[in-house]
């Protein structure tokens, strides 16, 4: 099995399915502390503290449409060392009703920031990100050049925090909300992974 089977398998099991699109690995986000999905102008967000610090593996489920170009529509953080067979195994629950903002033209994935930023405003501190209007103008400006150099799945891997090297994964969405956030932890009560999917405008 591998591990975007299992995702799916853990989605179906949970009736947590509701996303378009394909998932494919987007990248490693090292954590230093809560994880959080939010939007680039989230003024809040909803930290989780479930698995512990590292570099976990994270994937995105992109649909595509012929205007826009790439929306991901579920997002799933697998943390470090967990196999696909460990996450199916996993006990998974709903975490919250209290859940994240996404943005209009893209969010982000990502854990500490300098004194505990929001995902936006530690951007703005970041090369490019500092001299564009906004996170979100920079971003989609990126998301463009990918795509005209053929890339399906535009992303951007950016280091937040240079003293502990912790990172945020930007990834284009529409305005929407995450109404279905799973948590799941083996039989020990370690997290082994979060997926937010059921995005909602």
């Amino acid at each position: 099995m591998k591990m975007i089977e299992a995702i799916e398998e853990v989605l179906r099991a949970n009736d947590s399915h509701d996303y378009q699109g394909e998932f494919t690995p987007a990248g490693r986000l090292l954590s230093r502390g809560g994880i959080a999905v939010c939007g680039l102008d989230g003024a809040e967000f909803y930290t989780f503290s479930v698995v512990a610090d590292g570099a976990h593996e994270v994937y995105l489920a992109y649909d595509r449409d012929d205007e826009r170009g790439a929306d991901v529509t579920a997002v799933a953080l697998v943390a470090a060392g967990t196999t696909p067979r460990a996450l199916v195994d996993a006990s998974w629950d709903e975490a919250s009703d209290d859940v994240n903002m996404l943005s209009e033209d893209a969010s982000a994935i990502y854990s500490g920031t300098p004194g505990n930023l929001g995902i936006g405003a530690a951007l703005r501190r970041t090369a490019g990100f500092a001299e564009a209007a906004t996170p979100e103008a920079h971003a989609v400006a990126e998301f463009r050049a990918q795509r005209e150099s053929g890339s399906r799945t535009p992303v951007l891997d950016v280091v937040v925090d240079p003293a502990s090297g912790a990172n945020a994964l930007v990834f284009p969405t529409c305005h929407s909300t995450a109404n279905s956030i799973l948590v799941g932890r083996d039989e020990n009560g370690a997290g082994v992974g979060i997926f937010w999917s059921n995005f909602d405008g």
